[in-house]
């Protein structure tokens, strides 16, 4: 039955057509699978390999849902349990990998270095409303080689909360970042008990798993950490320009790539996750900031759970390069669409320009935005205590005034009414006129400043210099 405390855009008719539409596609046009050990896994499971391409039929899909497990469970750096996925609301972290920063000081757009990934992931762990970190810059100062290790070194040494690397596109980097969280968590048999770091691979839409994508996806499965499968289909590019066939596709794509982890481990962890964005018809350039990216993910966590699955899909997308009003209402469109249509995580804090761009000053407003999200999601409660026939008797019977009543102060404390921290609002900030930009600015520096991450074992710290010295001989030379 459909959850109607949800916002749902397709009836369960519709999702059997997607799901039918995504099983037709695996298993009569199949996929171009570029690895030869990948092709011989998938043909024993039971699928047919013709040339190039790997067909997939239904019941080699039934099996794998069978043979791959949700993943729920998020743990700290240090192996202790952060929080659960049950449903009931959405867990937030930010973008990865951008080229671009907004200086904190400056306030000027410039290439984003190693230093700029410390100080991101600083402020993160300082956000109470981001949940999980991920490396936000693709650091220009550090060789593309070992970039991967090198984003994920410096954000574990200034975040101890849930953390990924962000996507993984050489599998000769899976086992030095998996290195890197057994050690900050006890060692490996701890984090195979427990993985603290879950990993995104991207399939190439439409439909294709290169070499390099299949041995992450294999490499990531093997050791013990939970797969996210990224693929980020464009419509009316890599995908049909329909939203319908965008997800049949991404669908198809999703369940190829559990295929491959549940033929590499059965029993993998495993999360759904959802990319589509439109492009800009002018210049065929992803256009991140359309009302699509939204609806998708809102739909795709519709797929997700019909599977078992939980669902990660792009919320906090806009495609305008300053905070502006097109940044107001293109970020609250994606992210409240699929808040309240159930996702599970909302992807995207911190970033804007069509995901060029990772800023400070949008971390704290996100922090903000999630706030809002969340007093949304909650809706109206009805019962007894919400209804105040008691208190509103007295009152009305009184003064009329609602404002010094108990129940009036219990329930500020419980969030009856929203409160901004950096918006401005009636008699706030002394109509000083900064604007929101200003002052959250004012707010990221002043948390950079104070915020303290709690130190590391010098051990687990000479174990990370380590791992990084042997990166650096091995991926270097």
């Amino acid at each position: 039955m459909p959850d109607s405390s949800k916002l749902q855009f397709l009836s369960e008719e519709d999702l059997t057509r997607i799901e039918g539409t995504a099983r037709r596609l695996l298993d009569e046009v199949g996929i171009a699978l570029e690895h030869t050990e990948g092709k011989e896994m998938l043909h024993g499971v039971g699928c047919r390999v013709e040339g190039g391409r790997v067909h997939i039929p239904s019941e080699v899909v039934d099996w794998t849902i069978d043979n791959v497990t949700p993943h729920r469970d998020f743990y700290n750096v240090d192996g202790s349990h952060a929080f659960r996925l049950d449903g009931q609301r959405p867990r937030f972290h930010n973008s990865g990998g951008q080229p671009f920063t907004r200086d904190v000081d400056t306030g000027h757009r410039r290439r984003a270095n190693r230093q700029d990934i410390a100080e991101m992931s600083t402020l993160l762990d300082a956000l109470p409303n981001v949940d999980i970190v991920i490396p936000m810059y693709s650091a220009q100062d550090v060789p593309g080689e070992l970039l991967a290790v090198a984003s994920t070194d410096a954000m574990l040494r200034h975040t101890r909360k849930p953390f990924s690397a962000f996507a993984i596109d050489r599998p000769e980097d899976v086992g030095y970042v998996v290195e890197m969280a057994a050690a900050c968590c006890g060692g490996m048999e701890a984090y195979r008990e427990h993985p603290t770091m879950y990993l995104s691979v991207s399939p190439v839409s439409p439909l294709r798993f290169t070499e390099a994508v299949t041995a992450s996806i294999m490499a990531v499965v093997r050791s013990g950490t939970p797969f996210s499968s990224l693929p980020a289909p464009s419509l009316a590019a890599t995908c049909p320009i329909t939203l319908a066939g965008a997800l049949a596709q991404q669908h198809a794509e999703i369940l190829a790539s559990f295929v491959m982890a549940a033929a590499a481990n059965p029993g993998a962890r495993v999360t759904y996750c959802s990319r589509i964005s439109p492009i800009d018809l002018r210049s065929a350039v992803s256009s991140w900031g359309g009302p699509e990216v939204g609806i998708a993910g809102s739909c795709a966590a519709q797929l997700a759970r019909r599977l078992g699955l939980s669902c990660d899909s792009y919320g906090f997308a806009t495609s305008a390069r300053s905070i502006d009003a097109q940044f107001g209402y293109e970020r609250l469109t994606n992210a409240l669409t699929p808040a309240l249509g159930g996702v599970d995580i909302l992807s995207g804090v911190a970033s804007n320009d069509n995901l060029l761009v990772g800023s400070p000053e949008i971390a704290v407003i996100d922090n903000e935005l999630i706030d809002l999200l969340l007093h949304i999601q909650r809706g109206c409660p009805t019962d007894d205590e919400t209804l105040a026939f008691e208190v509103a008797r007295e009152v009305i019977g009184g003064d009329g005034i609602f404002l010094a009543e108990q129940h009036t102060v219990n329930h500020m404390r419980r969030g009856a009414l929203f409160v901004p921290t950096v918006s401005e609002r009636p008699g706030s900030f002394e109509e000083r006129g900064e604007g929101v930009a200003a002052r959250a600015r004012a707010r990221a520096r002043e948390i950079l400043a104070t915020h303290q991450v709690a130190p590391l074992p010098q051990g687990v710290i000479a174990q990370l210099d380590e791992i990084m010295a042997e990166a650096r001989r091995a991926l270097l030379d």
